[in-house]
């Protein structure tokens, strides 16, 4: 599998470990890892400052987006994220979802956005699920 870069934001730091667990298991090394939509975007933000520092791993082509969250959660990111990839070189970036929700409601919010790609419940998903859903992207 071709390395990719991965950004995940959940405000779960267990969640995060799995996630990052089996991101690493599915050959995906280069995490970067947010507590909260927030501080996400600030790093997202910062993408001169980031190309430079981090190279070819800046922007993460995926994004692992909880819907739940503090200060700014999943929603309130998707608005902003699709504000910023307008302004921004960010169209490569796609969002999966990584949320405990199964509601349909929330599914249809989410797909609603273009670069919104997939929708994981968290717990539900093994790992060469994950490595399916990432090489189809």
């Amino acid at each position: 599998m071709k390395q990719i870069s991965a950004l995940i934001i959940d405000d779960s730091e267990i969640d995060r470990y799995v996630l990052k667990r089996q991101l690493n298991e599915v050959g995906v090394v280069d995490i970067f890892e947010s507590d909260d939509g927030s501080s996400a975007l600030e790093f997202l933000e910062n993408y001169e400052e980031n190309c430079k520092i981090y190279n070819k791993k800046f922007p993460p082509v995926v994004i692992f987006l909880d819907i739940n969250m503090p200060i700014i959660g999943g929603f309130e990111f998707l608005d902003k994220f699709a504000e910023l990839r307008n302004r921004l070189a960010l169209k490569s970036c796609v969002i999966m979802m990584y949320s405990s929700s199964e509601r349909a409601e929330d599914r249809e919010k989410a797909s609603s956005f273009d670069f919104v790609k997939d929708y994981m419940t968290k717990g539900e998903m093994n790992t060469q699920e994950l490595r399916a859903k990432i090489e189809a992207l």
